[in-house]
């Protein structure tokens, strides 16, 4: 996997992980960075998330890179926070493709304003929501609607597989928000975890500061349930991901990525 320093790379260089399984950093920055991942199959390739909204030339330039002017078959999403789904519109107009996410996910990707307040996190409950109360309901519902991912989305199926990937499975990993889904390809058991299960401790600043490997579940400030959150990481860890390509954090494969897990289960028992 490299050392600690090289860690982060240039954004047009995506590195490979796993076979047609590449790994792409964006962002500067601890609290601005975020990871997406291009999967290559027989008949095409894919986007596993899309970033920040500025992340979308380091995307296609990544895109680009690795398939010439091939456009994807799809764009999968984990979930839809705006470091996952940020680029989608720009990508979605650029390659004229849509994109899938869990249909329990739907709604805040559509910026339905009941199901954000709903499935709210702490940082949404105490600055978010009352900056947009405070702006009152027509700027609100502007706000909303200029967020919408209406035109670029669309609800995966439940118990069926993934959209022109074969050999993926979508896994419901609930908590972080309501629809949350990691995504894993059974043959080899490489795992690409969204926020579900991340390489790095983002609620511990100090292990932050000095960018520790480790496992451990989201954000628990942007989180919406932590104890199911928690639930989710523990089960998606228990099936023994060989590759753990989280959306923050380095890649972990291999013996390092075991130690980390055990670690883990030992750390959060089921």
């Amino acid at each position: 996997m490299g050392s600690a320093a090289d860690d982060r790379h240039t954004a047009t260089t995506p590195r490979e992980i796993a076979e047609g399984v590449f790994w792409l950093a964006l962002g500067r920055g601890l609290l601005r960075s975020a990871n997406v991942f291009f999967v290559r199959w027989e008949a095409g390739w894919c986007l596993m998330d899309a970033g920040w909204a500025h992340d979308a030339p380091a995307i296609l330039g990544a895109a680009e890179y690795l398939f010439g002017r091939e456009r994807p078959s799809t764009v999968l999403l984990t979930h839809a926070h705006p470091d996952h789904v940020g680029a989608l519109p720009e990508l979605a107009r650029r390659w004229e493709v849509r994109a899938w996410i869990h249909a329990a996910e739907l709604p805040l990707a559509l910026g339905d304003a009941r199901a954000i307040r709903h499935y709210a996190g702490p940082l949404d409950r105490w600055a978010i929501l009352p900056a947009l109360r405070l702006a009152g309901r027509a700027r609100m519902e502007r706000t909303l609607a200029r967020s919408s991912l209406h035109d670029e989305v669309r609800a995966l199926a439940h118990g069926v597989g993934l959209p022109s990937l074969p050999g993926w499975e979508a896994i419901p990993t609930p908590g972080h928000t309501p629809g949350h889904v990691a995504f894993l390809r059974s043959a080899d058991r490489v795992a690409v975890t969204g926020d579900a299960l991340v390489t790095l401790d983002l609620n511990s600043p100090l292990k932050l500061l000095r960018r520790e490997r480790t496992l451990a579940g989201p954000p628990w400030i942007t989180t919406w349930s932590w104890l199911a959150a928690t639930a989710s990481a523990v089960r998606l860890a228990g099936l023994r991901p060989s590759v753990i390509a989280a959306g923050h954090g380095v890649p972990l494969a291999g013996a390092e990525a075991t130690a980390h897990l055990q670690e883990f289960l030992r750390r959060r028992p089921a």
